[in-house]
This record gives structure tokens, C-alpha cells and sequence, in this order.
């Protein structure tokens, strides 16, 4: 811990000085006494008669003998004291420590101080009282009852088992203690890989909190999923409702849809907080501090936002909500994002995606949105733009990931607040809301009379709750039924009810929530879904605590951040850390080396760091990471001492001084042994006892060292465990992506049932990512005037032909026609009993398709249905023409459908 002082330093203290002065003051007093005796003695018998000298005695009792006039005691008096004032400063300047401090006072704190600064828990097992905290250190203490408890078995054991039993004695008999940080902070951990950080910390700091009376939620990022694993049962035999987002295998996952809240916002007509929330979604799909020209990953979240709010908008508006997903937004971009139409004479051509925009009202957010991309036109800009944004949004075209993002299982709110009371009542009015133990709470409704309380009062089975309107007195009352202590789903009957006020849902949910983010360590492309998760998290609780009386969330929500320097950048992380401890919201960061943080979050990355109070170092190979340690560490004033003179001579000039020295160097610090560890606390000012204290930092070394989880928490966290014996339901499992996907542009409309001699157009369901056709609003049969008259239509145009269906020879490479393979079958194999229409397209069509016959015809009818109906959108093509081709692809399909015996319209 901190170095002794020599023992020749002892010499100079006044505890020494005192009593030895007093010594020698004394001894000085009691000599010059005796001599003065002596002195008398002899001239009495010698010099009184020097012929008839009388005999001369000496004696011990001259020392103590005063038969003299006082004032010769008084001159002895002042001898001694001089001398002893001269021995006195001698003694004093020249051993007296000359280290006071003066260059630097940093030291480390002693164990007492630790002990009187930080509450104490047992080390495994045992439940505490109150709230759970960070482990900040150890130490041992002799438990009677844990050697009662090995005696016990010593007796009870029998052969050899009994000689083991006795050599466990000696260790049981030391209990372990813990030292918690439970105070309001955040805090940094270093340690490199394979450094024990999760044995030392992690684990140890799982089980302090999941032990405490006062249970907080855990969220806890596991990039193995060993954390899952060893923790599991424990934490739900300690009352843990436990979720898990697995980003290895997402089918055993919880389901999360990213856009799950800014969809709620939006429907609520809170168009800013959605922008907000989509703004902070694709800022950490595109933020990169160390980016050269952030232009490309700037109008990559403009545009992101664009495709999430027209998603949303788009599904809201034709009641198709399930469909609202990252997925359905990674397939808007990618399937109108990469075409271009002709759009006149010219061969100019267009985007379709600009299109869709275009399309939207002026007062369109997606449209403002999308106004950043808009403006670069470029190609090569445009392009640069939308290959940046789809770089980020494939992750979530991969089947697994488009299944867990495309549902929602888990209520973020309740992490933090369990309780909760929903209802709808007069618009702008105050509801009071009086609880069984008599309390009260009140809250407004909003514009539409709805109001939502977070409560924490207790109420059970049987117990009444009561709701009055201030203004208006309507009152309600209803009585709790049955609580489901797994989901916190409550059943209730109605009491008292008046029209125009009701309770629409009752949530108490008490169990603390223990959140799993398992990642894959060997790929990092979906860790952004994690750094996501946190950053929406912490909205929706900084939104609650907000609305809660006193700011904060009913339960302490603890981040446990594992690898946090390898996850994708957490957008306003600097701001989080700053404010997040007064809504009873804790971060644990922990990283490998500091420069981790820079390399994500940039000059931010000081701010984080400045704002957790404990910087906990456990070991580190990086130079920088050492350095800065040491420096925050501080330095101690150290004696030096410099010797010269001859080599084999004895007699050598010694000089003493002082000098300045870290109290860790950054090669002391990289050479920690396994357990060690230095604890750097810039916020704990005050001990256990409200005293001022200055918090001097801590090194867990010898009887403080860290035990490491195998050696006294491997009962309750077992990390033999695997992750693969753990199943996890799921609400996206038989989620079929492809039904994801929706029509961006308005379909066709029937036409009108009075003109019955007119082809049927015909809608394609079935089509995977539709084309926009307008409505049409001319009743009139299709006429041809503008096809030139040298152009043939064969009588049987209009007429409805029957496609004969061929059985496929063996050595045929085609196979028939049916309602499986239609699409991809090519133009021409689809229209070949209906050959007189690529007259037309080849007359009519040919410059706005920009496409050779040849290609027109090679294209798989799917795409030929797409490049068609966007030219009837854009009005390239007459609608006449349109018809014509539209009635002869509805002839074949219903000729297939009553083939195949399918009796439904297409």
C-alpha cells in the first residue's frame, strides 16, 4: 500500500523526542549534582587540613543529595537545559523526515478508512438490506459461525473424508466481506482481454446486486452468452424476470422491433418525438467520429429517416401495421432506390424513390426528411448516398434479423417502472387517483382525455382503487381480481362507474427485469441492434422519469456494459452519462483500454470518462491506458537519498533530500498480478457516517485482493453451464419476411361496373413490391387514337383467348405455365398466345421502355408489370394501351386460376 517511513525518522518524532530529552535533562541535572557533592566533599576533608586530612566518602546517595543554597541549583537547572535544548535540535534536524508533502500528498487509502467509507455485504449467498451497489474491494473476517458450521462436518464426517474436512478449517474460518459503492454513480472499468474482469467484476457485481433487498434492473451486454448461461437460474430464484436479445441466433431471441416507439409516437401525433427517435436510430447505424467528410453518413441518416417515416405513415394509413419493420424499410430502398425510368423524348430519365417522394403532401415529414438526398442529383452523389445507407440497412435483410426485428415482446417501460394505470376520461382535465393505503396521485389528460399514471404504491387481491375527476366529479372505483406475477397482467371488476370516465388497463408488475444482449464476438455487423436497444431504453426511461414525481424511475436501472468499447457509438452518450444518475440510472463501462472510447466517440469520449466516479482498473497492455492511470493516480513525495565517495572506502558522504513519485507507474501498473486492482474515486466525499472525507484512491493488493468468481461464487454462477440448453420464446418464429412487404404506390381502381364490354384490369396481390398505377377516371371504352392507322390490332384483341396448357416433355427445359412460376417466367413464354400486343409495345412503347424488343421480352414478368405500371404512373404510355395489355395478362391468369381449380378473384 503506501511505503513506511525508516526507523531513524522515529528518532525525530516528539513522542521520542519528549521522553528522551526528559532523560537526558534529568541525568544532566543529577551529574552536575553529584559532581557539585564531590566537589564540597573534598574541600571539606581534604583542603580543611591538608597535614590531618579527615577521610573522604563518596556515596550514590550525592546524586540525590541538595544540602547547597538554591541558586547553585538554579545555575544546574539552566546547565541542563541547555544541553538539553542543544542535543534536542540536533536530534530533531537531523532525522527529522524531510518529506512533508511539499511536491505532492497523493497516497492510497488505508483498509479502516475503506471500511469506514463503504458499506460491507457478505461476500456469496446471503440477502442485504437496502440497495446493491458496484463491488469496490474485499477483505476477510473470522466467522464463528462458519467455524461451527465446518466443525459440525468434521464430527459428521467418517474415514479419510474426515482428514479433508479438518484442512477446510483453517480456510472457513475466514468469512468474506464485500466493500459496495451503492451511491448514485456511474463507473469505468479497464481491463484487457483475458485480464479477469469478468470474474473479478462482472459476476461479483451480478450477484451483489441481485442480492440486495432493493433489486434494481440489469441490463447487461454478454458478447458470449456465458453471462446468460451462469446466471440464469440464480437470478430468477432471486426474483428475475429475465428477456434476452440474441443477436447470435435470433430465433431464440425476445422480438424487437427498432421501430416499435417512433410507430407509437406517430400514431399519437407526436411527429417531433418520432423524428427525434428516428434521428437517434440512424445516428448509431451512421455515426463515425473518425469519418474524413461526414456529408455521406449525414445524408444517410436523412434518408433513413425518410424511408422509416414513410413505412410508418404508409402502414398507419392503410391499417397494415405489422408490416412496419426495418426489414420493410431496407426493402423500400432497395427495390425503388435502384430503378431509373425514362420520363420523356429525350432520355432523361428519373428515380423511382424520387417519385414516391414527389408524391407525398408538401407537409410530408418523411418528405422533408428526404430532402437532403433530394437535392443530389449527381449521380454519382446519389449514388454514394443510397450505397451508404443500404450498407447499413442489409443487416436487416437477413432472414433472422428481418424475424426478431419485425415483432415486439418486450415493454421497455417497465424496466423501469412496473406499475402502471391507463384511462379516459374529460379531455384537459385533473384525475385523481386514490390508491388502497390511502395516497393519492394526479395527473391531466391530454386532448383526447386519455391519461397514464406510473405508480409505485402496493396493491393487492381484493384492494379497491379509486378515480375522481377534479372538475367535473365523475368518479369510478374497481377492484383488483387476480395478478399475473409473471407478465403483471391484472384482471379487475368495476365498482362504481359513471359515463365519460374509465380505466382502460391496470399493469403491477413487480419483479425486476434482467436484460441479456447476447452478441457475437466474431461478428460485429449487428451490434448496432444492441447499442439501439440502449440508446431507446434510455428514452423511454428518461421520458418517464420526467412524468414521475421527484424525476426518477420507481426502479434503478443498472447498465453493465461488457466490451462497451467494441460496440457501436450509443448517439448522446456524453450527455447520458452526464445526467442519467438523477433518474436512478447507472452505467458500468467497461472496456480494454481508453482509447477505445476516443476511437468511438471522439471528444465526447472525455466527457464519459470525466463522469463515472469509480475508474476501475483492473490490467492493461496499452501504454496510453497505463499513463493516464498513473497520472490520475497522482504522485507522492518521496525521500531520496544520494551517497559519495571512494569505492572501498568506508567513510562516504551522504546526502538527503526529497523528490516527486507516481504512486503507480505505467510499468507497475501493466505488471498487476491476477485479483489487483486500483480504484480511482473522484465522487465519494462523504463515509458511511456523513463525514467529509478526501477520497484518496484504492489498491486492492495482499489482503484486499479480488477473489476470482471460481473461487467462492462457482455454486450460483456456474459457467459450465451453455447457452444452448436455454430456450427463449418468440412472437417472430413462423414470421414469413416476404409477407413484410407492402405496395408503396396507390393501386389501380376497378372500372365501374356499367361498362361491362370493357377488359377487366387486374390488381397483382401477389407481387412482392408493387408498382404505382393512379386511379382511372374515364368510363369510356379504350380507344386508339393515337396508335397509328398502319398498325394492325387483330380482331381478337379485345376477345378473351384460352391458354392451352401443354403437359412438359421430359426433354423439354421449359415447364408449363402455372400460378407458382408465372412471375418468373419470361414476357414472352407468358404472352404467347397473345402475340398481336408486342406490335403495339413495339410501335408505341419502345422509346419510353429504353429497351430493345428483345430485352422487353426476355424480362421476367414481374419485372415487366413493375417497368410497366411506373410508365402509366408517370403518363409515358397512354392508359388505353395499358388496358389492353393489363386485359390480356388478366385473360391468362384466369385461365389459369380455373385450371388449377383456384376460385378466387386475382
Amino acid at each position: 500500500m503506501n511505503p513506511k517511513a525508516p526507523v531513524k525518522y522515529k528518532l525525530a518524532e516528539w513522542k521520542v523526542l519528549i521522553p528522551m530529552s526528559t532523560f537526558l535533562f534529568s541525568g544532566i541535572f543529577l551529574i552536575v549534582n553529584f559532581l557539585g557533592n564531590v566537589i564540597v566533599e573534598v574541600v571539606k576533608t581534604t583542603f580543611s587540613d591538608l597535614l590531618h586530612p579527615k577521610p573522604f566518602h563518596i556515596g550514590i546517595e550525592d546524586l540525590y543529595t541538595f544540602e547547597h543554597p538554591l541558586f547553585l541549583y538554579l545555575i544546574v537547572v539552566l546547565i541542563a537545559s541547555l544541553c538539553t535544548l542543544q542535543f534536542t535540535y540536533k536530534i530533531r534536524s537531523s532525522f527529522k523526515d524531510l518529506n512533508q508533502n511539499q511536491k505532492d500528498s497523493s497516497r492510497f487509502a488505508t483498509l479502516d478508512e475503506v471500511k469506514q467509507q463503504y458499506r460491507a455485504i457478505p461476500d456469496k449467498t446471503e440477502r442485504y438490506e437496502g440497495k446493491g451497489g458496484v463491488v469496490i474491494s474485499r477483505y476477510d473476517v473470522v466467522s464463528c459461525k462458519a467455524i461451527f458450521q465446518q466443525a459440525k462436518r468434521v464430527i459428521d464426517a467418517k474415514g479419510m473424508g474426515k482428514w479433508g474436512e479438518i484442512k477446510k478449517l483453517k480456510d472457513c474460518a475466514k468469512a468474506g466481506r464485500l466493500l459496495i459503492d451503492d451511491g448514485a454513480v456511474s463507473n469505468l472499468i479497464i481491463g484487457t482481454t483475458r485480464s479477469g474482469k469478468g470474474e473479478t467484476f462482472v459476476f461479483p457485481t451480478i450477484d451483489a446486486y441481485s442480492r440486495a433487498e432493493i433489486q434494481p434492473s440489469l441490463i447487461v451486454n454478454d458478447p458470449k452468452g456465458e453471462l446468460l448461461a451462469a446466471s440464469k437460474k440464480t437470478l430468477e430464484k432471486r426474483g428475475f424476470h429475465i428477456e434476452v436479445l440474441n443477436l447470435i441466433n435470433p430465433l431464440e431471441s425476445m422480438s424487437y422491433n427498432l421501430l416499435q416507439l417512433i410507430k407509437d409516437a406517430y400514431k399519437q401525433g407526436d411527429t417531433a418525438t418520432a423524428q427525434t427517435l428516428c434521428n437517434t436510430l440512424s445516428y448509431s447505424l451512421y455515426y463515425n467520429p473518425n469519418v474524413k467528410d461526414p456529408f455521406w453518413n449525414n445524408s444517410a441518416m436523412s434518408l433513413c429517416n425518410a424511408l422509416i417515416l414513410a413505412v410508418i405513415d404508409k402502414c398507419i394509413e392503410e391499417k397494415t401495421e405489422d408490416k412496419i419493420c426495418m426489414y420493410t424499410v431496407a426493402n423500400m430502398l432497395s427495390e425503388l432506390g435502384s430503378k431509373e425510368i425514362v420520363i420523356d423524348k429525350q432520355g432523361n430519365t428519373k428515380n423511382v424513390l424520387d417519385i414516391y417522394f414527389e408524391m407525398l403532401p408538401a407537409d410530408s415529414v418523411a418528405k422533408m426528411q428526404y430532402a437532403t438526398s433530394n437535392f443530389a442529383k449527381g449521380g454519382t452523389t446519389r449514388g454514394g448516398i443510397f450505397s451508404t445507407a443500404m450498407s447499413k440497412l442489409s443487416i436487416f435483410t437477413f432472414e433472422g434479423i428481418a424475424k426478431m426485428t419485425s415483432r415486439n415482446s418486450i415493454d421497455l417501460k417497465r424496466i423501469g417502472f412496473g406499475k402502471s394505470i391507463q384511462g379516459k376520461g374529460t379531455p384537459r382535465v385533473r384525475v385523481q387517483i386514490i390508491f388502497p393505503d390511502g395516497s393519492k396521485e394526479s395527473i391531466k389528460t391530454d386532448t383526447e382525455g386519455r391519461f397514464q399514471l406510473n405508480f409505485k404504491q402496493k396493491v393487492k387481491k381484493g384492494q379497491r382503487i379509486h378515480v375522481m375527476e377534479s372538475e367535473t366529479k365523475k368518479k369510478m372505483s374497481v377492484e383488483v381480481q387476480a395478478i399475473n406475477k409473471d407478465n403483471g397482467e391484472t384482471t379487475y371488476k368495476v365498482v362504481e362507474k359513471q359515463d365519460g370516465l374509465q380505466i382502460e388497463n391496470i399493469v403491477i408488475f413487480e419483479k425486476p427485469i434482467a436484460v441479456f444482449m447476447i452478441v457475437p464476438d466474431y461478428d460485429s455487423s449487428n451490434h448496432v441492434i444492441a447499442s439501439i436497444f440502449i440508446r431507446q431504453l434510455y428514452f423511454v426511461l428518461s421520458k418517464y422519469a420526467g412524468l414521475a414525481r421527484g424525476g426518477k424511475c420507481h426502479r434503478e436501472v443498472v447498465f453493465l456494459l461488457d466490451e462497451f468499447g467494441n460496440m457501436p457509438p450509443i448517439d448522446d452518450m456524453g450527455n447520458i452519462v452526464t445526467v442519467c444518475l438523477g433518474r436512478n440510472i447507472r452505467f458500468n463501462l467497461i472496456v480494454q483500454a481508453l482509447p477505445q472510447l476516443k476511437m468511438k466517440y471522439g471528444d465526447a469520449s472525455t466527457t464519459i470518462q470525466d463522469n463515472c466516479g469509480n475508474q476501475i482498473y483492473i490490467q492493461s497492455g496499452n501504454k496510453e491506458t497505463a499513463k493516464e492511470i498513473s497520472e490520475k493516480l497522482g504522485n507522492q513525495t518521496i525521500n531520496s537519498l544520494s551517497r559519495s565517495g571512494k569505492g572501498l572506502s568506508i567513510d562516504k558522504s551522504k546526502t538527503e533530500g526529497i523528490d516527486t513519485k507516481p504512486l503507480l507507474t505505467p510499468t507497475e501498473l501493466m505488471r498487476f498480478q491476477e485479483g489487483e486492482s486500483a480504484v480511482i474515486r473522484f465522487m465519494k466525499r462523504r463515509d458511511n457516517n456523513f463525514e467529509k472525507i478526501e477520497p484518496f484512491p484504492i489498491l486492492n493488493r495482499g489482503k484486499t485482493v479480488m477473489k476470482y468468481r471460481w473461487e467462492y461464487l462457482w455454486d450460483d454462477f456456474d459457467t459450465d453451464q451453455s447457452i444452448l440448453d436455454i430456450d427463449i420464446r418468440s412472437l417472430h418464429e413462423y414470421v414469413n419476411p416476404r409477407d413484410l412487404i407492402i405496395d408503396f404506390f396507390p393501386k389501380q381502381e376497378e372500372e365501374r361496373s356499367e361498362q361491362p364490354e370493357e377488359p377487366k384490369s387486374n390488381v397483382l396481390v401477389s407481387e412482392p413490391i408493387p408498382v404505382p398505377i393512379p386511379s382511372e377516371e374515364d368510363p369510356e371504352e379504350p380507344q386508339f387514337a393515337d396508335i397509328d392507322e398502319d398498325i394492325e390490332i387483330p380482331e381478337g384483341a379485345y376477345a378473351s383467348e384460352p391458354v392451352p396448357v401443354h403437359e412438359s416433355e421430359p426433354s423439354s427445359p421449359f415447364e408449363p405455365l402455372t400460378l407458382e412460376n408465372w412471375k418468373h417466367k419470361t414476357a414472352e413464354e407468358f404472352f404467347e398466345t397473345h402475340r398481336s400486343i408486342w406490335n403495339i409495345i413495339e410501335k408505341q412503347c419502345m422509346r419510353q421502355w429504353n429497351k430493345s424488343l428483345a430485352d422487353i421480352q426476355a424480362s421476367t414478368m414481374e419485372n415487366f408489370i413493375d417497368e410497366l405500371k411506373i410508365l402509366v404512373a408517370t403518363e409515358q404510355i397512354d392508359k388505353n394501351i395499358y388496358r389492353l395489355i393489363n386485359g390480356k395478362y388478366g385473360e391468362v391468369m384466369d385461365s389459369l386460376l380455373e385450371k388449377e381449380g383456384v376460385k378466387e378473384e386475382v
